[in-house]
């Protein structure tokens, strides 16, 4: 509560009496205005309004109460029956403060409304049926499939069924071709309509149809597939009458010179033949395995029912599909760093050579990837004070995510670099990446319990990958362009491995559903981005060689700009691909321009709150970094500037604690190493270890401890703007 002095307190008071007289008679009355509507023409509302003092009067229609006592008032609506329908208000009751002006009450009156849950069998899930839905007051509606319809006035609904030929050829005859349904007021009534095939005649087996799957593919089979990586055959035979038939299916494979290189005969997995297509299980379809090393352009399948002839026939010519040859794509090998994350609180993150690969269980179960190089980085420390948090109050996560990414940059790494931490709590976030939109951004950050960090793993990398979010679990950033509305995958997936099903309805893996699975829109376009990638900064060939860089990097978050110290590098140039409403200029000592860059910020996904950032490395010889006197980052009326500090010597020595003498580096408890400097002349020291090169830690407020060490380190030490290299040996 805020505080109030006795004087204020005494006005306050004293304007409390004086709003409180507005009349002779000192008191004041009120009016009520009630608005009815949803009734038909002529049809009287049925609502009772009660008050102060025992107040009680019957309203019909819109009407205005006037005189009333000031005080609470309570409208009660009742329900109207007109012509055999009942009419409900709402709301059902609202209670209204009338004071010394007029208040206002809406009721809306309407029909209460049913459902119809109408169940279609024996079609398969290729098929669609031809149902018709009749009722009162002229309703009309077709349905295809099962379905739940809606908001239906009460009363008796028709429920037409047609004969319908399904996919393979089979005709099929629903029962009943006709019921009557009473639709009541609440609830949700039911109707059921099968579908049947002849279960007399000449017998006739066919193939309608197959389709290889990697882990996402359509009926028609038009999802390209990854060369060299493992499939799962499905092939489809129907009948054309019920029967007990168990034949085999031949499958031959030929390569792109039309030589068989595999042929084998997959027994019945029932025991009959269906009459339509019906991916729903695995029982109704022929499968078998096939290899990577059979998936190559220009190979084809061919695929026989009952290729012996064993089984009598009214037709033997169209037992054999012979589909065109697939479209078969060469995807780059995904190359993964893994970076343990290191925190101030000591928490690191548990990735090690044992472990990796089970983070990257389910990127290759569901991912168009065929082949994986991954690795482990040293153990980074980041010396943000704010930890991990379930809810990323502190923006921690963005903070980390953004020195991956800086990391790879300045180690001059094409690579992905995905960072493991710990957190200490089991739910939360998660993960966060950058949703690469043209820099070609390479960085994201998850926990590390598995498995379900692999489920984590499969998601941000998706992000990395230019995808935004399926529309489940209320995500923010969602892909517009998704296909279905609840973030389904809309396909049968299929873990190859496991040669386990996936239903149609399990969520997309860049949705916030479980279970997770991926459907054929994200699994085609990641394939897309994994092949063709968002172009490179129109450099020249020169400039994409390792050379003297700035590595300059800072976030936007809340509406507040943030420069990080820059650093100088030797690394290949990191660019923005085209301008944006963000820039960021470099000037020297005689204020003359060094660079400037016109550029949008990288947006992060999943961490609560958002958040921009970019990382980038300027190419800028010795002699340029020497004059660099300031860095500004302007953008959306804002902006924000480093200049050099000037006691910055930028010499081999440095002080420490105030005081003239080398760093401080020596060894400390557990094998680690501590650094000492003074940050307020060097808010920033880049570690990093001489014989790999690998990058230890952007270190911030004078002191750092670091995981391993050898025998020196590697010190890049900013003052925000300039930078000196010095190579400090670890004492004990």
């Amino acid at each position: 509560m805020p505080h109030i002095s006795r004087n204020h307190l005494f006005a306050l008071l004293l304007g409390v009496t004086l709003a409180c007289d507005e009349g002779p008679s000192g008191v004041s009355t009120g009016n009520l205005l009630i608005a009815v509507s949803g009734l038909p023409a002529g049809s009287p509302a049925d609502l009772v309004v009660t008050g102060p003092g025992s107040y009680s009067q019957s309203v019909a229609s819109t009407q205005t109460l006037t005189g009333l006592t000031p005080g609470s008032y309570t409208i009660t609506a009742n329900n109207v029956t007109v012509a055999a329908a009942t009419y409900s208000g709402s709301p059902a009751s609202q209670t209204v403060a009338v004071g010394g002006s007029t208040a206002t009450a809406t009721i809306f009156y309407s029909p209460p409304v049913g459902s119809l849950r109408v169940t279609i069998n024996g079609l398969g899930t290729s098929t669609d049926a031809a149902v018709t839905i009749t009722g009162p007051n002229g309703y009309s509606q077709s349905i295809a499939a099962t379905q739940t319809v809606t908001g239906l006035t009460p009363g008796t609904y028709t429920v037409a069924a047609q004969d319908v030929v399904a996919t393979g050829g089979t005709p099929h005859t629903p029962s009943p071709a006709t019921q009557d349904v009473t639709v009541a007021a609440t609830g949700t009534a039911a109707a059921a309509v099968t579908y049947s095939p002849p279960n007399s005649g000449a017998l006739n087996l066919r193939i309608a149809g197959l389709y290889l799957t990697q882990s996402a593919q359509t009926l028609d089979g038009s999802v390209p597939l990854v060369k060299d990586r493992n499939g799962y055959l499905r092939v489809f035979a129907v009948a054309n009458r019920t029967n007990t038939e168990i034949p085999t299916v031949r499958i031959r494979i030929y390569n792109n010179s039309n030589a068989v290189v595999a042929s084998v005969l997959v027994p019945a997995p029932r025991v009959s033949v269906p009459t339509s297509v019906d991916e729903s299980s695995l029982s109704n379809s022929w499968n078998t395995a096939v290899d990577g090393m059979l998936i190559q352009p220009g190979f084809r399948i061919e695929a026989e029912v009952d290729s012996a002839g064993l089984i009598a026939e009214s037709d033997e010519n169209d037992n054999l599909l012979a589909p065109p040859a697939p479209v078969v794509r060469t995807v780059p090998a995904l190359d993964v760093t893994f970076v343990p994350i290191v925190q101030s609180n000591g928490l690191t993150g548990n990735v090690s050579n044992a472990n990796k690969d089970a983070f990257l269980a389910s990127v290759q179960k569901m991912h168009p990837i065929a082949a994986v190089n991954s690795a482990v980085h040293a153990p980074y420390t980041t010396t943000t004070a704010d930890t991990l948090q379930a809810q990323n109050a502190n923006s921690a996560w963005g903070t980390i995510l953004q020195e991956i990414e800086a990391l790879r940059v300045a180690e001059s790494s094409s690579r992905y670099y995905y960072g493991v931490a710990k957190v200490s709590y089991t739910s939360g976030v998660a993960g966060v990446a950058y949703v690469s939109n043209g820099f070609g951004e390479r960085a994201s950050l998850g926990w590390d319990y598995l498995p379900t960090g692999a489920a984590v793993a499969a998601h941000e990398l998706g992000h990395n990958w230019g995808r935004n979010h399926a529309p489940c679990g209320g995500p923010g950033g969602v892909d517009g362009g998704f296909p279905y509305p609840d973030g389904r995958i809309g396909v049968y997936g299929m873990d190859v491995g496991a040669a386990s099903l996936k239903p149609a309805t399990t969520s997309d893996i860049m949705g916030y559903c479980d279970p997770k699975w991926i459907g054929a829109y994200t699994y085609s376009a990641v394939m897309n981005y994994l092949i063709s990638p968002p172009p490179a900064p129109m450099i020249s060939a020169s400039s994409q060689a390792v050379q003297p860089s700035l590595l300059v990097w800072g976030h936007i978050r809340n509406g507040v700009m943030v420069l990080e110290p820059a650093l100088q590098v030797m690394t290949r140039p990191s660019l923005p691909s085209r301008p944006g409403p963000f820039t960021l200029e470099a000037k020297a000592d005689d204020g003359s321009p060094l660079f400037r860059l016109s550029f949008t910020p990288s947006e992060i996904a999943d961490a609560p709150g958002g958040g921009q950032s970019f990382v980038f490395a300027v190419p800028l010889a010795a002699a340029q970094a020497s004059r660099l006197a300031s860095l500004r980052l302007a953008g959306q009326g804002r902006e924000v500037m480093r200049t050099r500090s000037p006691a910055a010597a930028l010499s081999p020595r440095f002080s420490v604690a105030g005081n003239a003498e080398p760093a401080q580096v020596r060894r400390a408890a557990g094998g680690k190493v501590r650094i000492r400097w003074d940050a307020g002349v060097y808010p920033m020291v880049m570690v990093r270890d001489p014989q790999s090169g690998e990058i230890l830690s952007f270190a911030r407020g004078g002191s750092v401890e670091i995981a391993g060490g050898n025998g020196e380190v590697d010190l890049v030490l900013s003052d925000g703007v300039r930078s000196s290299v010095k190579r400090v040996s670890v004492t004990p």
